[in-house]
């Protein structure tokens, strides 16, 4: 128990305590070496050590048969193939996610913040009917040509239409 807390009591400090030379000096050993160590090898290079694992403490009498070297190169292909499988299988499921995604975010928001109790968009109003203006009668000279009323004369087949 005393381990726990002496751990975070480092972990605490070296996230929130001043700059002193103490405190790089556990960042540089405690961070950035392991970090660095676990980036200088490829992803399959540490499936192949978990699988040659496996297979020589499970497969007692496949070492025997084949011998550590060949089981290590067998453990080596299989972990290709358990890294190619992981990796499409990822890369499936990401493009799944995002095509899901890219459906519900138009319906839900990106941000669950943005959507306000009183947002919500509101069906569009109906735009009013305007009733044609009247004819305006100060340019009404058809009383002096004698073919005036037949032109304001209702036509019948302009009804029907």
């Amino acid at each position: 128990m005393i381990a726990y807390g002496l751990l975070l009591a480092l972990a605490l400090f070296m996230r929130f305590g001043p700059d002193i030379p103490f405190r790089r000096m556990l960042n540089g050993h405690l961070v950035e070496r392991p970090v660095a160590l676990l980036l200088a090898h490829k992803r399959y290079q540490y499936l192949t050590v978990i699988v040659a694992a496996a297979m020589l403490l499970l497969g007692g009498e496949m070492v025997l048969l084949f011998g550590p070297e060949l089981m290590l190169a067998y453990a080596a292909d299989v972990a290709l193939y358990i890294d190619l499988v992981v990796v499409a299988a990822a890369s499936t499921s990401w493009t799944r996610t995002r095509g899901m995604l890219a459906r519900w975010t138009p319906r839900f928001g990106r941000n669950p913040a943005d959507r306000r109790k009183g947002s919500a968009a509101t069906p569009r109003a109906k735009r009013t009917q305007r009733a044609p203006a009247a004819l305006s009668t100060a340019n009404n000279d058809d009383s002096d040509r004698p073919y005036a009323a037949f032109i304001a004369a209702p036509r019948s087949y302009a009804a029907a239409a």
